[in-house]
């Protein structure tokens, strides 16, 4: 037979084998299903039959013991009653007590408090008092600064009507000058005179500053107040603007007059550029709001537009020059005498060990003569005294230590 066909016979014969053994493990399960139906139903029977008798129990055991709690509770209320009022007369004197000692505890608490609060009320009281107090001295400073500020009105207003006077004005930009002078500490190096022209008719600045090394710089005050103040007191903002524009061109007029005096002529070693000084730095400031090229403008006409701090700042750079000449000098002067002192020092140490060569001459003489006063002088003496012939003094001790013997001295001498 064919292989083939052999596999397949076997393949169908093992199929129909399994198909045969399915068949019967379903109907032996089939069989136990049923077999465990009729179980169950027969426990849910026994089950419903003890829940019926338990029920029954129950009710029968509610009824007993609802006579046996009735019973009971008529005879217990009267003793329950009698115990409760004892517990709550017993209660009721505990909690008296406990009343009273917390009555007692609550007044020790409260008793502090109400002394601080007695206090805090007097404080009160004392800080009212000093309020009113304040409130009347600050009523009266008060008062006092309206009366300041309204006399500072008015002098503020003579001020200003006196600004507008030329005199006036000239006057405050030289009292400026002067200030911007003393606080660089260049008082005895600028020369200050308020004179527009001298006696030969040509213009004089304002004030000249020495510099080292002979140059000198020329500064001209000048206060443009009209266009200023009128900016200051204009009513709207356009008047404003227009008279602040008239300020900028006042500032640019006085940049071109002073560029055109020509100061270099009249003062040959004058810096190359003058300086236009403002007393006060709102003017320069006005002018830039209008003019903001008249820094580059004054600088092309060779002018240096300096408000008092920068006055004061240029004024000190010339001043730290002259501390630095003064240096150089007295570096010079110290030379100098630094020389002269190391020629006297050498002067001095040659005289000093000429002395000392004369002294150690001096020495070796003293030794030379001291030892033949003591071998040819001092013997002789001790001699005498032992002769007894002495005077009432006595030759120090320590001469007759270092004394020859009379043979030694008896060789020397001869």
């Amino acid at each position: 037979m064919d292989p083939i066909t052999i596999t397949l016979s076997l393949c169908l014969a093992f199929l129909l084998a399994l198909w045969l053994i399915s068949l019967k493990k379903l109907k032996s399960l089939k069989e136990s299903k049923i077999r465990l139906e009729a179980q169950n139903q027969a426990l849910q029977q026994q089950l419903e039959d003890r829940e019926r008798t338990q029920e029954n129990i129950l009710n029968l055991l509610e009824l007993k013991f609802g006579d046996m709690a009735q019973k009971a509770l008529e005879g217990s209320n009267q003793q329950f009653l009698n115990l409760a009022k004892a517990f709550l007369e017993k209660e009721q004197v505990q909690s008296q007590h406990l009343l009273d000692q917390k009555a007692q505890s609550i007044s020790q608490l409260i008793e502090p408090l109400k002394e601080q609060l007695h206090q805090y009320h007097q404080y009160i009281n004392l800080l009212e008092k000093e309020r009113q107090k304040s409130y009347v001295t600050v009523e009266n400073e008060l008062k006092r600064v309206a009366e300041l500020n309204a006399k500072l009105t008015e002098e503020t207003a003579a001020l200003k009507n006196a600004l507008k006077k030329p005199h006036v004005r000239g006057r405050w930009g030289e009292l400026q000058l002067k200030s911007c002078i003393e606080i660089a500490g260049m008082s005895e190096y600028a020369d200050v005179t308020f004179q527009n022209t001298s006696e030969d008719g040509a213009f004089r600045p304002d004030m000249t500053v020495r510099m080292p090394g002979g140059r000198v710089v020329i500064v001209d005050a000048k206060t443009p107040l009209d266009a200023f103040m009128s900016a200051l007191e204009a009513p709207n903002e356009e008047l404003r603007k227009a008279e602040m524009a008239r300020h900028g061109k006042h500032i640019k007029e006085h940049i071109r007059k002073l560029s055109s005096k020509d100061y270099a002529e009249q003062f040959k070693n004058s810096a190359d550029f003058t300086v236009l000084f403002l007393p006060n730095e709102s003017f320069l400031y006005a002018a830039l709001e209008a003019e903001p090229d008249i820094i580059e403008y004054a600088l092309e006409r060779k002018i240096l537009i300096a408000s008092p701090p920068t006055l004061i700042g240029l004024l000190k750079v010339i001043r730290y020059g002259w501390n630095e000449e003064r240096l150089a000098e007295n570096a010079q002067k110290i030379s100098e005498a630094g020389k002269e002192l190391h020629k006297r020092v050498c002067d001095f140490m040659d005289a000093y060990l000429q002395v000392g060569k004369s002294l150690e001459k001096a020495k070796t003489e003293y030794d030379k003569g001291f030892s033949r006063l003591k071998s040819r002088v001092l013997v002789q003496a001790k001699k005498l005294e032992n002769m007894g012939a002495k005077s009432k003094k006595d030759l120090p001790a320590e001469v007759y230590l270092d004394l020859p013997d009379e043979k030694s001295s008896t060789k020397n001498t001869n």
